[in-house]
């Protein structure tokens, strides 16, 4: 079978979660014996970035051109099955059957929460009130006062584009059953068998590392967006214990528009022992870390908890994402805080850091968890979609 496979941006397992999921799929199904191509918005320089055609317009508004660009690469290629995996943007409307054939099978995979961006949608904005010019206070202000009807206004829009993809696409895809209840409410449908709980595959083998080798690190892996990621939390975070901790130190890993920001506030905050890494290969850095932090506004099931306790990282997590399966059991194998509070995440940092066995204990349980799952199920699903099932 030909399978184009689509996202955004050009494909690169270094980039995030999405694009590690979505390159282990593809390669999953190419060990199968199938023909998969790529295609892509914009381009990403980089030796890893998998080979691809581009959108002729550059971006993944579904204009004419687009669309009959991908009708024709269909056709000429004689592509089966399409795997949409940036179906939560407007790529839903150009990966569509409103323009596609039906004898070409549509997949459209969503690697994020469908509501939680919706519910912690005050958290995502930017308006500061104070540190600020008078001039743009009072903007920021007027700003405030509209959000609660651009909330309405996104969860409108959100409700109508994923309508439409449920509509013109033959299966779609989510991460867990809680995701799968939380889209069927946002359609205003009945259970469907068209709504699929795919889980994650587990991207790494559960490494061998020593714990006495670890260093006395934490991490934080992930794109800096203010909007979703919001690494400027666990800034916050160090702060507040940097003093406390003395022998050990933080690394920022990943890069995006927040950062340049984030610089500047480890600058104003006189923060030490800190490091931005910038884009790079994380896998270095989970086998030195004890400690992993993740402090977003929405995941869908983050790539990063994983991946850090496949390594023996302890991941603390602010539980903002009730829809995710986050692999954490509290206290066992990592430990959830409230939603968005840095004092307790602070706290509950120091607290493991000072407690080595405590600490090697919950290593260890992390990674036996991670050993526990089950690769072949979660990938087999994706060859019997292929194999015309």
């Amino acid at each position: 079978m030909n399978i184009l496979i689509y996202f955004g941006p050009q494909l690169n397992p270094q980039r995030g979660g999405t694009e590690r999921v979505a390159c282990m799929i593809a390669d999953y199904l190419l060990s199968a014996g199938h023909d998969v191509c790529y295609m892509a918005s914009t381009p990403v320089e980089d030796k890893l970035s998998r080979k691809s055609v581009f959108l002729p317009d550059g971006k993944d508004a579904p204009t004419a051109t687009n669309i009959a660009f991908v009708i024709n690469y269909i056709k000429e290629n004689k592509i089966d099955m399409i795997l949409n995996e940036g179906a939560s943007n407007e790529a839903v409307y150009i990966f569509s059957h409103e323009h596609i054939p039906a004898t070409v099978k549509i997949i459209s995979h969503l690697h994020f929460s469908v509501l939680d961006d919706i519910k912690n949608f005050y958290y995502t904005l930017n308006y500061p009130l104070k540190g600020v010019p008078l001039a743009q206070a009072c903007i920021n202000i007027l700003k405030w006062i509209k959000a609660p009807y651009n909330k309405w206004n996104a969860l409108r829009n959100k409700r109508q584009r994923y309508h439409y993809m449920y509509e013109n696409s033959d299966t779609v895809v989510v991460l867990t059953d809680k995701q799968k209840a939380s889209m069927e409410s946002l359609l205003r449908i009945n259970p469907s068998k068209k709504v699929v709980a795919v889980q994650n595959p587990n991207l790494v083998n559960v490494s061998e590392t020593n714990f006495c080798k670890k260093e006395n690190l934490i991490i934080f892996v992930g794109r800096l967006d203010y909007s979703s990621k919001r690494a400027d939390r666990v800034l916050a975070v160090w702060s507040l214990i940097q003093n406390e901790l003395k022998n050990w130190r933080i690394v920022i890993v990943g890069s995006g528009d927040d950062e340049l920001r984030l610089k500047k506030m480890s600058q104003d905050w006189a923060l030490q022992r800190i490091e931005f890494a910038g884009q790079a290969d994380s896998a270095p850095y989970y086998s030195s870390a004890k400690i992993l932090l993740l402090t977003s506004n929405y995941e869908g099931t983050p790539m990063v908890i994983t991946e850090a306790m496949a390594a023996g990282g302890v991941p603390i997590v602010m539980n903002a994402f009730k829809d995710a399966d986050l692999n954490i059991k509290n206290g066992y194998n990592g430990l959830l805080t409230s939603p968005f509070d840095t004092k307790e995440m602070a706290k509950r940092v120091l607290q493991l850091a000072k407690n080595e066995s405590n600490l090697r204990r919950m290593s260890e349980n992390a990674k036996q968890t991670i050993d526990g799952i089950d690769n072949s199920n979660r990938l087999k699903i994706w060859s019997k979609w292929a194999n015309g099932n």
